[in-house]
């Protein structure tokens, strides 16, 4: 369940690396990017739900973490709505998926981390 929720989340990164990438740009994204981007945590975030009642007991840093980077997705989405456009609200989106992903991938890759 673990490895599979890392790809899942792998297609995530990728997903919001190239949202980034063309929104610095100043070119809008395709927009299936963003669905694939959200789809793909989602399905991660389940397998990583169900890793976690299965006994794998060092998701728990990675579920906060996971909420944080939410939260901050939604508000960017509801500000974008908005008309408003606030980068720390970015920052902070990209800083904590950063420490999400890199924490998500030494529990794959090195159970006893």
């Amino acid at each position: 369940m673990l490895g599979i929720s890392t790809l899942c989340f792998t297609v995530a990164v990728i997903a919001g690396t190239w949202l980034g990438i063309n929104v610095l740009q100043g070119r809008r994204p395709l927009r299936i990017m963003k669905p694939i981007h959200v789809g793909a945590a989602l399905i991660g975030s389940i397998f990583m739900i169900v890793a976690l009642i299965n006994g794998e007991q060092g998701l728990m840093l990675n579920v906060a973490l996971a909420v944080a980077v939410v939260a901050f997705g939604v508000l960017m989405s509801w500000a974008r709505k908005k008309g408003f456009l606030i980068a720390p609200l970015y920052v902070c989106h990209i800083l904590l998926a950063v420490m999400f992903y890199i924490s998500l991938v030494s529990i794959t890759l090195f159970p006893n981390f």
